[in-house]
């Protein structure tokens, strides 16, 4: 009976991970023809074919084509929330980490695929009002703590004004490490695809906070 058991275990570890690879084929597949298409111009039959699966498999998956739009945008949230934890962990000196966040958020937001869903999601945003505020609730929100952490750390060790408002320091350093980037980005221009401009861009950015915030 135990050998059956952990035979069972055995054959369940490699299903699921079949099964992982599957789905995550399938989001990367949905992300492509959302972004290349639109949301009205996809459908979950097209999805099946490009992804070389059936239809029953994703709806197994996903009920409808909104559950499987808001997966892919989850998807971005999760690596936004993920960059901006690692940074936050990545030096005990706060505003090292608080810079290492900001920039995280730059480079994600400068990535032609994330612009591309992000297109996506304003021009849905009127018919699935959810999905922004999953999107707020899932990764912009727990990002923004992240910041706001950082910032309060950085004042109890006295690198920045003890005035400070952290919520209006923190949409203002939001706004200024990327608000010029996604506007650029979001009208179909260059913006910051390339490394060395990111890097002139961000540097300009920080400094101009730094500046204002001691």
């Amino acid at each position: 009976m135990a050998g059956k058991q952990e035979n069972a275990r055995r054959l369940g570890r490699p299903v699921a991970q079949a099964s992982e690879i599957l789905d995550q084929h399938i989001l990367a597949t949905a992300m492509r023809l959302f972004t290349e298409q639109g949301y009205a111009g996809t459908s979950i039959e097209q999805i099946a074919k490009a992804a070389g699966t059936g239809k029953t498999t994703i709806y197994r998956r996903y009920p409808s084509k909104e559950p499987l739009f808001q997966a892919v945008v989850n998807l971005l949230a999760e690596t936004l929330l993920d960059r901006a934890v690692l940074a936050e962990t990545s030096s005990p000196d706060p505003m090292i980490a608080l810079r290492s966040a900001c920039r995280a958020r730059l480079d994600l937001a400068s990535t032609p695929g994330v612009v591309a869903v992000y297109r996506v999601i304003i021009a849905e945003a009127h018919r699935f009002p959810t999905i922004i505020a999953n999107v707020r609730a899932d990764a912009l929100d727990p990002y923004d703590d992240v910041i706001l952490r950082l910032l309060k750390a950085s004042r109890d060790k006295g690198q920045i004004r003890e005035d400070t408002s952290f919520e209006e320091i923190r949409r203002a350093l939001t706004g200024l490490c990327t608000g010029w980037a996604v506007q650029e980005a979001l009208m179909g221009r260059q913006g910051l695809a390339d490394k060395a401009e990111r890097d002139a861009f961000f540097d300009c950015a920080w400094d101009l906070f730094l500046r204002g915030i001691r």
